[in-house]
């Protein structure tokens, strides 16, 4: 026999009510799929489902929406067919070295994505890198919009419906 009062006991507790073993295995197993174990008004433990806040509901929408931004459904753009992505830091570090590069005299410069490399004219990786933060800033335009109107909704059903794949630019693509 367990004891229950307000937490699980092995032993009697003064006000605490007896339940079965197998009932104890019971709201265990039913705990381990999301339920919650509450008292009844009687004082025994039940389980229950777990009913989110609005603030719960609210802070998972914006975690899904900071991994959708973070995603390669945005995240992306192909040179020649091959897919990748430069963070902020490579972007400024290559925009960087390429007017170095350029300043020097040179004509051309390579772009890695991933294990491939491209070799361009100068101006034509000034050219994507400089599209390539245009579009950074206006999907980080279009995440704030998104995390802002979230943050503004007031019911849970209006912030379960909100789509916030909507409204990012297209996804680019060049050639070398």
């Amino acid at each position: 026999m367990k004891y229950w009062k307000q937490g699980f006991y092995d032993e009697y507790q003064e006000g605490s009510v007896e339940i079965t073993d197998e009932y104890y295995q019971e709201l265990l197993a039913g705990q381990s799929t999301g339920l919650i174990i509450t008292e009844s008004k009687k004082g025994y433990p039940i389980l229950v489902v777990h009913e989110a806040t609005i603030e719960e509901t609210r802070s998972q929408k914006l975690d899904e929406l900071r991994l959708f931004d973070s995603s390669e459904a945005v995240n992306q753009f192909s040179i020649n067919g091959v897919l990748g992505w430069l963070n902020k830091s490579t972007r400024v570090g290559l925009m960087n070295s390429i007017n170095i590069e350029k300043e020097a005299g040179r004509s051309e410069t390579s772009i890695w994505i991933g294990d491939t490399k491209f070799v361009l004219s100068i101006e034509r990786a000034i050219d994507i890198l400089q599209q390539l933060e245009l579009y950074a800033l206006a999907c980080y335009d279009t995440t704030q919009r998104h995390t802002k109107a979230i943050q503004q909704l007031e019911t849970k059903e209006e912030i379960e419906a909100y789509n916030f794949k909507t409204g990012y630019p297209g996804k680019l693509s060049f050639t070398g």
